[in-house]
């Protein structure tokens, strides 16, 4: 073969060749690259998403947080991140428009703004990345809409209001809803109206929790008396309301002297009033006390009969002395306190006509009547218990059941000697 001829098949060889190599790169290259443009999409992952607050009311404003990490170990470079509405509104779509790259192993969050604009339940925004060397990822982010608001009841409040008199209503705030509300707090309003406390905040309600608020009220006349709930959905404010007729008017619950069993006695011209007082009032009374009024003067040895607190239906006795020259009858005057601190007081007029004196030094019981005198409109008569009497020194003498001990003393011994006992035991042997 000439030397021509060879050394063309050589070049011709080595051509070919380097052919085979460039080709094998190209083709690794474009495979490397197809690699790492599919490693990409697979490096970026979702890692934590955040609504807040956690179910929206109508019309409330949120906020969606997405969080990315990038589990590759190379940076991806990200040109924007949007979130696309889906039945709500999106208020900060263009935040995002220019992201970077997010390093191997680095984290990075995004969040946006949205309003519920639609109706109650569970909407579907689409989180959204565009990845600048190409390729996306795309991620539903559940968002709650539901509109149920806090609830206010009554838990105890009076029928009527007595004119300038504190009472308590008691409510309760539950939260019906699926997730917290803050800043709970309640305020009480109305015309003619007065509270002790101008508000009172409950703080945070968890859900299906329950907390009661504790008003004084003092009215002045009769109005609607209406008390304000407001409370935040995350950054959003609400309220809820609830009103309650105020009626102005007397009420039987406040503690209630009655005065009965009343017995007068006279020493000389002293005057001895016993009896029993009874709160009658489903209220307590503090402070009990009973004395005289005028015309009697009260005198030694009791001039002031201390009863002290006296529940509702309980009673307790008394004995008071005093001076009544002339008089025809002696007002007691009962004098107590109610769980606010004011005084009130009630009189009873008792007659002296029934009672008589036998002579110095001695004095009779009889059964005293009176009259209880109320500052309402009814007035009602007491009767007293009746006493026995006997003359002279023996007003004090209980010769009925001496009597009637004495009787059965003389039964029990006859009995015992005729042998009753002994027969009765057999029997009970037998």
């Amino acid at each position: 073969m000439p030397w021509r001829s060879l050394h063309a098949t050589e070049a011709e060889t080595m051509m070919k060749h380097n052919l085979c190599i460039v080709l094998l790169l190209l083709s690794a290259t474009v495979g490397a690259a197809a690699a790492a443009n599919t490693s990409l999409e697979e490096q970026i992952a979702v890692t934590g998403v955040t609504v807040n607050p956690d179910a929206l009311m109508r019309g409330d404003t949120g906020t969606v947080t997405v969080e990315i990490k990038n589990t590759g170990e190379t940076g991806v470079a990200i040109s924007r991140a949007e979130l696309y509405p889906n039945g709500i509104s999106v208020v900060n779509d263009k935040t995002y428009d220019s992201v970077g790259t997010i390093g191997p192993g680095n984290t990075m969050s995004f969040t946006f703004t949205v309003r519920a604009d639609a109706s109650d339940g569970i909407y579907y925004p689409i989180f959204y990345l565009d990845l600048r060397d190409s390729g996306s990822i795309r991620y539903s982010v559940p968002v709650t809409v539901e509109s149920t608001e806090i609830q206010v009841n009554i838990v105890d409040a009076p029928k009527t209001f007595p004119a300038n008199s504190e009472d308590t209503i008691v409510l309760s705030v539950g939260n019906p809803r699926g997730n917290s509300v803050n800043g709970v707090t309640v305020t009480p309003t109305g015309e003619g109206v007065a509270s002790t406390q101008t508000a009172v905040f409950l703080g945070a309600l968890s859900p299906d929790e329950e907390k009661n608020a504790s008003f004084r009220i003092q009215a002045s006349q009769s109005t609607k008396l209406t008390f304000d709930v407001s409370y935040r959905n995350g950054l959003n404010e609400h309220h809820a309301s609830l009103t309650i007729p105020v009626e102005i008017g007397e009420r039987a619950v406040e503690p209630e002297m009655v005065v009965n069993n009343i017995e007068v006695a006279r020493s000389g011209s002293t005057v001895t009033l016993t009896g029993d007082v009874t709160n009658a009032g489903l209220k307590d009374a503090y402070s009990v006390k009973v004395t005289v009024d005028d015309p009697a003067t009260p005198t030694d040895p009791y001039p002031v009969y201390v009863v002290g607190g006296l529940e509702s239906d309980d009673f307790s006795s008394f004995e008071i002395t005093c001076l009544a020259q002339g008089a025809s009858s002696i007002p007691p005057l009962v004098q107590y306190k109610d769980e606010d601190g004011e005084t009130h007081s009630e009189t009873v007029t008792v007659s002296l006509s029934s009672t008589e004196q036998t002579g110095a030094g001695n004095q009779v019981q009889t059964g005293g009547s009176g009259v209880i005198t109320r500052s309402g409109p009814q007035t009602v008569t007491r009767s007293g218990g009746m006493g026995m009497s006997f003359g002279g020194g023996f007003a004090q003498v209980p010769l009925l059941e001496i009597g009637l001990v004495a009787v059965g003393g003389v039964a029990v011994a006859v009995a015992w000697r005729k042998g009753y006992f002994g027969k009765i035991r057999d029997r009970i042997r037998k």
